[in-house]
């Protein structure tokens, strides 16, 4: 047959075509190997035109199925040429009903979807991809070229049937997986936090909160977070200030959690002991054409009292005898004015200005957290700088980059940058944060059974367009350690204009209190120091005590250990425990709150609901997932015993 080469090529053209094979993204996994982010496998669809029978039809199956109109699918197919998509990432539902259409040009290409199983929990941190699995933010973006993997491809043939398939004739260049990645986050404590702020932050009804859990030894980030968060999975459904990275992006003035770093100063250089004594005025003092108050009238203090009560005016006083260079030198060493050098990119260096550009009050007003702007990272890493006995040590996020064949490509490890103050001015420090909680401004933070340290800020907010400080308008913080004796946790917790109630003791110290509460029963090896084990159930100090815990995170921490449990009763709270053999018996239930009028849940957090509940008079059953959108009993109606509530819930 003449020409026989040239009409073999054609007819192989009509019925082959290479097609990509992509390669699984890396997973991204926390401190203990729980994934973060994963892959479902998913579909995408397509059509070659060339065997194309039924264009039509195809439209039509296809805006009813996806919920399109008929005529964006024509205009994709007369448009395009070739090889079309024309859905991405169809979930197996859909996959259903698309495989009961008979259509010899549809192309069926399993891929892959990334999926996040914690949603907003850890979302800033990590970020999400976009629709063909790029890394569009967080870690996703920043490693990128270390997730991808290396897509493969084949020969996609058409047999007489029109069926597509590998071509045998063919090679399949299988793809090489993405690199697998470990954060420092542990993801119990993660979920610690995040639930926690979230909570705070609506108590308070604040605009947002920012919460930072490091361990102070080494820099590690247990937890961090910023809420409102947003959900991974659905990114497009988010506002763009609740995809950034706010702990290290966002600067503030800190107010009075700062005044740890001049007290620093003052003990190091032996210009000031803890029982020197300072005036201070009465709660009102004139410095230069600016007036310095106290939120209470006090008269002499020494320089511990000054900071246990939070004084501004003693502060003011106490660093005029801190001469500039020196004052600034003490800053610049924990790393105020610096990036901290994180692993992570978009890093805010704060504001710290030089003391050649020092006004009258610059130094003043710096004493007590003003004229200076930090990150949420960076001031907490410098509160571990003193709890950690004097060490500045670069916090980091990724622990290390494993490659597809189990290589380590990259591995991270603690880091110390500087000492910036003696081991012993660092336990005097440590004593004066005690020492706010007992007795200071802090006493909101104490916890039951262990000695705990820390500081708390409220600064007013400054309006850069208006150049003047905003009436009413607060950004309160905390920032504190446990247990005393053998740190293992420092945990930051910022809220950006909470109200009514706005001081970091009242607010942000509360917060502290309940997240830091629910991490010492968790963590391993942590004993009550005043009692001799406070996280035991039956004398086996591996079990933690989990009563008041939701089900998910008490049922994690058990998993982690490789502890055995059972559950009994109904609710989402553990309300008892006990140990049977090996295994643990958790007792589920709900708080009971007395209530004699029906409360109006609409709007409430399916947690915030059942603790408005009084359920000794109500059973309760719940539709969906998300916020409160419906209750069967009206707001208000007396409640009766044996009657049924239903909640609808939506996201």
């Amino acid at each position: 047959m003449k020409n026989h080469e040239y009409y073999t090529k054609i007819s192989l053209n009509q019925v082959e075509k290479k097609i990509t094979i992509p390669a699984s993204r890396g997973i991204i996994y926390d401190r203990n190997n729980v994934q973060l982010a994963t892959n479902l496998i998913h579909y995408d669809l397509g059509v070659d035109k060339k065997n194309l029978k039924n264009p039509n039809e195809l439209a039509k199956s296809f805006g009813k199925v996806f919920r399109k109109s008929k005529t964006y699918y024509q205009n994709k197919i007369r448009k395009g040429s070739g090889f079309i998509y024309l859905e991405r990432k169809v979930s197996e539902k859909n996959m259903k009903l698309i495989n009961g259409i008979d259509e010899p040009g549809l192309v069926k290409l399993k891929n892959y979807r990334r999926f996040y199983p914690f949603a907003d929990y850890c979302s800033q941190i990590i970020g999400f991809t976009d629709v063909d699995d790029k890394g569009a933010s967080g870690i996703e973006l920043q490693y990128q070229d270390n997730l991808k993997g290396k897509s493969g491809w084949t020969i996609l043939q058409v047999d007489a049937k029109r069926r597509f398939s590998y071509s045998a004739e063919h090679p399949i260049i299988e793809p090489e997986s993405g690199a697998n990645i470990q954060l420092t986050i542990d993801k119990n404590y993660q979920s610690i936090v995040a639930e926690n702020l979230k909570i705070g932050v609506k108590k308070y009804n604040a605009k947002s909160g920012i919460g930072v859990l490091m361990k102070p030894q080494t820099g590690e980030i247990l937890a961090m977070c910023a809420y409102p968060a947003f959900n991974p999975n659905y990114p497009s459904q988010s506002k763009p200030e609740h995809r950034r990275n706010r702990f290290i992006s966002d600067v503030f003035e800190p107010g009075s959690t700062f005044k740890l770093f001049p007290v620093a100063a003052l003990l190091q250089e032996g210009i000031k002991k803890s029982d020197d004594i300072v005036y201070c005025e009465n709660g009102s003092y004139k410095y230069h054409d600016h007036t310095v108050k106290d939120s209470k009238k006090y008269g002499w203090l020494s320089l511990q009292r000054v900071f246990e009560n939070s004084s501004n005016i003693g502060m003011v006083k106490l660093v005029q005898e801190l001469p500039s260079n020196i004052f600034y030198r003490y800053l610049k060493n924990f790393s105020f004015g610096s990036e901290t050098g994180i692993n992570l990119t978009n890093e805010n260096s704060g504001l710290l200005v030089k003391p050649q550009k020092f006004s009258g009050i610059s130094k003043g007003m710096m004493s007590h957290g003003y004229e200076i702007a930090t990150t949420a990272l960076q001031l907490t890493n410098a509160y571990c700088a003193v709890v950690n006995g004097g060490d500045l040590m670069r916090p980091y996020v990724v622990n290390k980059i494993i490659s597809s064949n189990k290589e380590i490509i990259e591995k991270n490890s603690f880091l110390k940058i500087r000492q910036v103050i003696s081991e012993d001015v660092a336990e005097v420090l440590k004593k004066f944060m005690v020492g706010s909680v007992e007795r200071g401004t802090g006493k909101k933070a104490q916890i039951e059974g262990f000695k705990v340290g820390g500081k708390t800020g409220t600064a007013q907010k400054y309006d850069p367009k208006m150049k003047k400080y905003i009436r009413g308008k607060y950004f309160s913080s905390f920032i504190g350690f446990a247990p005393y004796e053998n740190p293992e946790f420092v945990l930051a917790v910022f809220l950006d204009e909470p109200t009514p109630k706005y001081y970091g003791g009242e607010t942000a110290a509360q917060i502290f209190k309940s997240i830091m509460s629910h991490l010492l029963k968790v963590a391993p090896g942590i004993e009550d120091e005043e009692n001799e084990y406070y996280l035991t159930a039956n004398e086996n100090d591996d079990i933690p005590d989990l009563n008041g815990m939701h089900i998910s995170i008490a049922t994690d921490v058990l998993k982690s250990r490789n502890i055995d449990y059972d559950i009994s009763g109904e609710g989402e709270y553990v309300v008892s425990q006990k140990l049977d053999d090996d295994e643990v018996i958790l007792k589920m239930g709900n708080p009971e709150i007395s209530a004699t009028k029906m409360p109006n849940l609409y709007g409430l957090t399916m947690r915030e609901a059942l603790k408005k509940i009084d359920f000794s008079k109500l059973r309760v059953k719940v539709e969906g997932i998300g916020k409160v959108t419906k209750q069967t009993i009206k707001a208000g109606t007396h409640v009766k015993k044996t009657q049924v509530l239903t909640l609808s819930c939506n996201n």
